[in-house]
Parts: C-alpha cells; structure tokens; sequence
C-alpha cells in the first residue's frame, strides 16, 4: 500500500485489493524473468489476444467502434469527476 500512497494514489479509491494483487504479480514476475522482467514492458507478450473483428460487417465494426468510444469517454468523465473530488478534497 505504501508504493501506491508514495506515488500520488488514493488507496479508496483503487481498493484495498489492488495494491496486494500487484504485488503478487510482481514478485511473480521477478520469480520468473528476474530484475529485467520488471523493467521491460511484458503486457501482450506471447498472448494471442482476442480476434480484431474478423468476418465481421461493416456495420457491426462501426457499432463496436461506437461503443468503444462510449466507454473510453465514460472512463474519462470518471477520471475527471475524481480528480475533481480530490482537488476539492485539498481545499
């Protein structure tokens, strides 16, 4: 919990849980690469992902894209409205 508090995050707002898990998943990756996995980025690494859309209509691949966008704005205005929160929280 000290890392996350020591780099500017709000431990009630990312839960008690995160912190723990990360820290798991660290000690794993240090278990299994050593000093370098933990320096070089290692997201997507040998994963063969989900299928981008193939097979999928023009239609169905906008209506995705619509939607994507929805959520990522969504996680923006959430984003905003707690960094807000913490500001007003200062004063």
């Amino acid at each position: 919990m000290e890392i996350f508090r020591s780099a500017g995050f709000d431990v009630d707002i990312i839960g008690q849980e995160k912190p723990k898990h990360c820290l798991k998943r660290w000690r794993k990756t240090y278990t299994t690469l050593g000093e370098t996995g933990l320096l070089e980025e290692q997201r997507g690494k040998g994963s063969t992902g989900r299928p981008l859309g193939e097979g999928l209509s023009t239609a169905e691949k906008l209506k995705r894209a619509e939607a994507r966008i929805k959520l990522l704005e969504a996680g923006n205005d959430l984003l905003k409205k707690l960094e807000k929160q913490k500001m007003q929280r200062k004063h």
